[in-house]
């Protein structure tokens, strides 16, 4: 009887254990409201020096929307870019699909040979869109202007 019960107060701790640390992993993907949708849009272009660098053979272009602790939310990857690129992310580019994000984010992209998201490489190119956007923003314009 004893040792029935030592097992249902550790599996009740278990339990307990799990959600706090599934609360706090969604806590640290940011906020997420069923109300509400990704979406957002905007253009790619590089700055004169690299546009070249665009015609290259398996060159692959990552889009990437983080949160305010820089953890990724949305994910989008283009082979063989042609820039200018119109671009748009959405609920299908969500890491965590069924999750909606509200924002604030922050819009990287990624342009590589190697087709790795976070494992810059020397020779790769990267750009940031100025300032925080919102789940709805248009216009999100980013130019490809640093090497890495």
């Amino acid at each position: 009887m004893e040792s029935h019960r030592r097992y249902q107060r550790g599996t009740a701790r278990t339990a307990v254990s799990l959600a706090l640390a599934l609360g706090l992993a969604s806590a640290g993907c940011g906020r997420f409201g069923s109300s509400f949708s990704l979406s957002l849009s905007g253009s790619i272009t590089a700055s004169p020096r690299l546009h070249a660098r665009f015609d290259r053979p398996n060159t692959v272009l990552i889009l990437v929307a983080l949160n305010d602790g820089g953890v990724p939310v949305a994910i989008k990857r283009i082979i063989a870019p042609r820039l200018p690129l119109q671009y748009s992310i959405g609920e299908r580019d969500l890491v965590l699909p069924g999750k909606s994000w509200i924002g604030p984010l922050t819009i990287k992209v990624y342009v590589n040979r190697h087709g790795k998201v976070g494992a810059a490489e020397r020779g790769d190119l990267r750009g940031v869109h100025r300032g925080k956007v919102r789940s709805g923003a248009s216009h999100v314009d980013i130019v490809v202007d640093e090497e890495i």
